[in-house]
């Protein structure tokens, strides 16, 4: 039906009256913001579902409860497949997506004689190089660098320091453009980690942090409050978590690390990171272990943490 200019004259004016009243009546109050809306997100290392690089753990992460698993990157040299190979990397891919895990990050190399002596392997600097393309081939941005055991950094060594630091920022430049983060795990104090990141000079390059190494590390040298205090002086340098408790629950006490302390310090630097449980089953049921350390990791590192007893 048309309307007059009679009638759209009184219905203006009718508006005009009531957008006074209008733009009295108080907005609707915003419900204030959770502190963190953010969930604990629980990942676990391949190895300690059962063993590196085995595509059918990601199933086993799916029914376990976990969020997310942290995969193995290996250079077998028998032709045994490994994540090098693109159809490898398929099969992950389409095992997390079709068992709704996460692949939070990949961890470079096996334990002792196996990892990539950094500092004496001229092959290093491109077997990472490789590394940070295969992360983002499967979907994350995370890498765990070991330099443990044949890979560590004398910091007394500048010869050792400086062919690292030349290495690093070259595989840098590499992460930066494919945006992963390379964190390098190590039992060297939070200040000889800074002056590595610094002399590197990158965002790509982090550390992935292992409280339970440092502890150790302290323990040997006669000191024990380091660890609680390195949090802070590394911040937002932290890239990534393991959690362990040696060969116990994450529960059971008498372990080296006061983890409820400890998850305060993450979550007052501001860490919203993966917790990336590298925890065995000591009662050799890994169903039944595993879901109560990932109970524990949720409700011990919660946003925010519950307070102090």
């Amino acid at each position: 039906m048309s309307m007059t200019r009679r009638d759209f004259v009184r219905q203006a004016a009718l508006a005009s009256a009531a957008a006074p009243a209008l733009a009295q009546v108080p907005a609707p109050v915003q419900a204030k913001a959770a502190v963190n809306p953010l969930p604990v997100r629980v990942g676990m290392t391949d190895w300690n579902l059962g063993q590196r690089g085995d595509v059918t753990k990601i199933a086993l992460a799916r029914e376990i409860g976990l969020d997310g698993i942290q995969v193995s990157l290996q250079f077998p040299t028998d032709g045994t497949p490994s994540l090098r190979d693109r159809k490898t990397q398929a099969a992950f891919r389409r095992a997390a997506l079709e068992n709704g895990i996460q692949i939070c990050s990949l961890a470079i190399g096996s334990p002792g004689r196996s990892r990539l002596p950094l500092h004496t392997n001229p092959a290093a600097a491109i077997l990472l190089t490789e590394a940070v393309q295969v992360a983002r081939n499967l979907g994350t941005n995370n890498i765990l660098l070991p330099i443990l055991g044949d890979s560590h950094i004398d910091m007394t060594s500048q010869s050792q320091v400086d062919s690292f630091v030349a290495m690093m920022k070259e595989v840098a430049r590499y992460a930066e453009k494919y945006g992963v983060v390379v964190g390098l795990e190590d039992w060297i104090p939070a200040e000889d980690n800074i002056r590595l990141l610094d002399a590197i000079g990158s965002d790509y390059v982090a550390v992935y942090y292992d409280a339970h190494n440092i502890v150790s590390r302290d323990a040997r040298r006669g000191r024990g409050e380091d660890v609680y205090a390195e949090p802070k002086m590394l911040g937002k340098r932290i890239h990534q978590i393991h959690v362990k408790n040696a060969n116990m629950l994450l529960s059971e006490p008498g372990g080296r690390v006061d983890w409820p302390r400890m998850a305060r310090e993450f979550y007052e630097i501001g860490y919203r990171g993966w917790y990336v449980l590298e925890t065995p089953a000591p009662t050799k049921d890994i169903l039944a272990d595993t879901r109560a350390n990932i109970e524990y990791v949720k409700k011990t590192f919660r946003m925010p943490p519950p307070p102090a007893a």
